[in-house]
């Protein structure tokens, strides 16, 4: 628990010091607002500076520039579910202020006792959830990995609190994940190996050595069956996730598309974990943004012109898909995603903000084609 406070607060730290980096970097940039901006807005249980920002700017990772120069939110950490936030201009910007009822010029802030948590930059909880669950790492290091070997009673499935016996030298008083594998990811253009992907299945705390290359533990925590073969890693907490980040436009990539979820399944929404295809590599740092490109439709226009002879590929007849190829419809932004972990021929994203389910194998573009508010 200690190690994870710790964590938590180098993330906070690290907001800290993307809001000074990140305001730096605004100052040069023009705020465009969307067409449909609020007035108005309430902030809700659940908002992030990001989620409102979405709401009045096209490009939401310009968030700092929209509260600077605001008497009223000196710092914009320290907004609460339940505040009114009101749009005006400054020297011809957009900026938000608290509306109280009372003239912005003259507004007078009295001390008062907050029982809710202020509004954060960015959903950590998210990241931090997935940290705990799922992780993509080298086959190769995967395979050598320690592994459970069984217990006293002879039972398949561990039980919470038992101790269990498992191959490998592990260091006493430290706690480990029991991992188990998933598919193995593979880029879908190079077809080269980009990792193992695997799910966190309950947590062991190492006891004694009892054999050679064998260690005592007792299973400390399950979140679904553990089973003999589960391997048993050091936990990703460790340097898993870059202590300093701020959101901005990533470098262009190459044949960039979801590889896989953060968790298990084909799709998710927002403030969902997601796998990228590209990491250290190719230039992918922490922080980068990009928008996520869900593909038009192939269409088959036999004879243009004629529409009784157009048909969507999906549901086109043998001998349409036999004879001709389609026509593909362009593809449509349906979210927004921030890199927050990366490794070296992969990343973890985390679903910023959509208007639609993100699938596998989607394909990353420039965040500036993702023109729309949460």
């Amino acid at each position: 628990m200690k190690q994870r406070c710790r964590f938590l607060l180098g993330l906070l730290a690290g907001c800290c010091f993307g809001l000074q980096a990140n305001t730096l970097e605004s100052n040069t940039s023009r705020l465009e607002l969307n067409e449909s901006y609020p007035e108005r807005y309430t902030v809700r249980k659940g908002d992030t500076l990001w989620d409102i920002s979405a709401h009045f700017l096209k490009s939401p990772w310009l968030w700092p520039k929209l509260w600077q120069a605001n008497q009223q939110i000196a710092n914009p950490h320290l907004i609460y579910p339940g505040d009114v936030l009101r749009l005006i201009w400054v020297d011809g910007q957009p900026r938000l202020v608290k509306d109280d009822g009372t003239n912005v010029a003259t507004v007078r802030l009295s001390p008062r006792v907050r029982t809710e948590a202020a509004v954060a930059t960015i959903p950590l909880s998210s990241m931090l959830n997935f940290v705990d669950s799922h992780r993509v790492m080298s086959p190769a290091v995967f395979g050598q990995a320690s592994y459970i070997l069984g217990d006293q009673q002879g039972r398949e499935a561990m039980v919470k609190g038992s101790s269990v016996y498992v191959r490998g030298q592990l260091t006493s008083g430290t706690i480990y994940g029991v991992y188990r594998p998933q598919e193995i990811l593979t880029d879908r253009f190079t077809h080269a190996e980009l990792g193992q992907k695997a799910a966190l299945v309950g947590t062991v705390l190492a006891q004694e050595q009892r054999g050679y290359q064998m260690t005592e533990v007792q299973v400390s925590s399950m979140k679904q069956e553990m089973r003999q073969g589960d391997k048993v890693l050091p936990l990703t907490m460790d340097g898993g996730i870059a202590a300093f980040y701020y959101p901005r436009p990533g470098p262009a990539l190459d044949q960039a598309y979801i590889l896989a979820m953060g968790t298990e399944g084909s799709v998710t929404g927002r403030h969902g974990v997601v796998f990228i295809n590209k990491g250290n590599a190719d230039g992918v740092r922490s922080g980068d943004l990009y928008a996520v490109m869900k593909p038009g439709p192939g269409v088959y226009d036999v004879n243009p012109g004629s529409s009784g002879r157009l048909s969507y590929a999906d549901s086109a007849g043998a001998y349409l898909r036999t004879s001709s190829r389609p026509e593909q419809l362009p593809a449509e932004a349906v979210a927004r995603i921030m890199v927050f972990k990366v490794d070296e021929q992969t990343s973890a994203a985390l679903v910023l903000d959509s208007k639609g389910l993100v699938q596998t194998n989607y394909s990353l573009s420039n965040v500036s084609d993702a023109g729309f508010g949460s």
